[in-house]
């Protein structure tokens, strides 16, 4: 039985030596990393001409990645003839500046000069990319997930992100900010179902609250209306024994949802979370988000550490 070839990837990018890392470690390593192999013209050999060559390539790869940075014009002319073919485009850059408005609802990664960020991030999309193209079903629906400014790999692609925070010690109730993006070519339908897993013995526990009117000095001019927080933990139930990873053993539903997001649309939602009583501090545990589309699941795994501050 034969190998089966490694999937190409055809890269678009400018020659240039400040890129030169960049290509090395974090375009190859990502495409090395999701079972394929990278290549841009420079180091092919040829007898065609350059345009010719360039057209051929994008043409037989798998799935093309373009480094946007600096804007050069020839990069963004081979960019719209691969779209034109309905390639795969993954678009890469150091600032979301360099990604024209009429491309910005493409899928597109800013790694902001990190060559590690650009190839955990990048292995994940390519490695998503080929397995659209070997169902040969464009797109049907992607999405990524960033917890404040980290990215949270979809589906137990790439490493688990460890994101640490802080709170102040006096506040009982408060929330994790999520960022969802549509990173497909179509609108993605609602998203009414989403579930948080947590460890049994977690610190912090997904919660929701009602507000309380307090009123002092009742009945007097100097009377003063004010509103409490009071946070409750939401129910939670035994994960399934398919779900849980020997870990994450409680299911909790939290209440957010998302309308249709077209495509390259960007949602925040905000987890209400409370800790424990007798607790202020949380080292390292592990969660995760489900989120459920009509058609798909998709799960985000991710370490947290949250302790409270005292303010001076």
């Amino acid at each position: 039985m034969k190998n089966q070839p490694k999937p190409f990837i055809f890269v678009l990018m400018p020659f240039d030596d400040v890129l030169s890392d960049t290509y090395k470690f974090g375009i190859k390593g990502a495409a090395e990393d999701a079972g394929a192999y990278a290549e841009r013209l420079d180091e092919q050999i040829f007898n065609e001409g350059m345009l010719d060559r360039i057209f051929n390539q994008i043409n037989k790869a798998d799935v093309v990645v373009a480094d946007m940075t600096g804007r050069n014009p020839n990069v963004f002319y081979e960019v719209g003839y691969a779209h034109a073919l309905g390639k795969n485009v993954i678009l890469l850059t150091q600032s979301a500046d360099d990604i024209p408005f009429d491309l910005q609802h493409q899928q597109h990664l800013v790694y902001d000069g990190s060559i590690s960020k650009l190839k955990e991030m990048l292995s994940s999309k390519i490695k998503w990319a080929l397995e659209q193209e070997r169902t040969d079903n464009k797109p049907s629906e992607f999405l990524s997930l960033r917890v404040f400014d980290v990215e949270v790999p979809a589906n137990g692609d790439g490493e688990i992100p460890y994101i640490d925070g802080s709170i102040p010690s006096d506040e009982e109730y408060f929330t994790l900010p999520v960022y969802l993006r549509n990173e497909s070519s179509k609108p993605v339908t609602p998203i009414t179902h989403a579930y948080l897993f947590l460890e049994a013995n977690s610190e912090v526990v997904p919660a929701n609250y009602t507000t309380q009117q307090i009123i002092s000095n009742a009945g007097s001019p100097h009377s003063k209306e004010t509103k409490k927080v009071v946070p409750h933990q939401l129910q939670s139930f035994d994960a399934m024994a398919f779900e849980n990873d020997d870990l994450l053993s409680r299911q909790v539903r939290i209440p957010i949802s998302f309308d249709a997001l077209p495509p390259g649309a960007i949602e925040e939602r905000n987890i209400g979370l409370m800790f424990r009583e007798n607790s202020q501090d949380m080292n390292k545990r592990r969660f995760k988000l489900r989120v459920h589309t009509q058609d798909n699941a998709f799960q985000y795994t991710f370490d947290l550490r949250i302790h409270a501050t005292t303010g001076r």
